[in-house]
């Protein structure tokens, strides 16, 4: 009677599914990504193929890339809402500056407000204990601000995209966005940044539980 009782229960399959897709949550975002295909195909019949698989990649490499950039912020118990804002300013002054510009001092030009408004939320959260939502959320309206000012002083000066960034933004090549070419070595930076370097275990432990961190070392 005794060994009846403690033997362990069977685990049911369903608590065994929950667990696999928690551990693996790749899994039920790839199911989820071909039943949204696949009612897209019934609805309009024929609408999925390799022109559609392109164009879809191609538009949703930039938001992936920011995307990973957005997983490191969130792993450590936070959130930027300046993401979009900061794209948007460095694409249009780098449209704008490289009119009259080199192509470097344009992207020069560009890459600093993203730089400072990152500087700016890195302060706030981080020495001032501002909450993240609500620092990049004021960096976010801030920064919208001085586009507007910025964009009316440049109005009628034009915008210009380089050959280069516009083979390389919407550039198709046998059926493959150029844009791979840059978010393939930005994705496996990030999983190896993670998975494989103190400082990627670092936003994990910060993320878990800050004070624990801080007396650990």
């Amino acid at each position: 009677m005794t060994d009846i009782a403690t033997m362990p229960r069977p685990v049911s399959f369903a608590r065994r599914l929950k667990r696999f897709m928690a551990d693996r949550p790749l899994i039920p975002l790839i199911i989820l990504l071909i039943i949204l295909v696949v009612i897209l195909q019934i609805l309009r019949p024929g609408i999925v193929n390799e022109r559609w698989l392109a164009n879809t990649a191609k538009f949703a490499i930039p938001l992936a890339i920011l995307a990973g950039c957005q997983t490191m912020t969130m792993l450590t118990g936070g959130i930027d809402l300046s993401v979009g804002t900061v794209a948007t300013m460095s694409a249009f002054i780098m449209a704008t500056q490289i009119v009259n510009q080199d192509p470097a001092v344009a992207f020069l030009l560009a890459m600093l407000p993203a730089v400072l408004i990152g500087l700016v939320n890195g302060i706030g959260v981080g020495v001032f204990r501002v909450h993240p939502l609500i620092m990049t959320l004021g960096t976010s309206l801030i920064g919208t601000g001085f586009l507007q000012v910025y964009q009316r002083t440049v109005i009628a000066s034009g915008a210009k995209i380089p050959d280069f960034l516009n083979w390389l933004g919407t550039g198709v090549t046998y059926g493959f966005p150029n844009a791979l070419l840059l978010f393939v070595p930005v994705a496996v930076l990030i999983v190896f940044m993670l998975n494989r370097t103190g400082f990627g275990r670092l936003l994990y432990a910060v993320g878990d539980n800050e004070r624990a961190a801080r007396l650990s070392g």
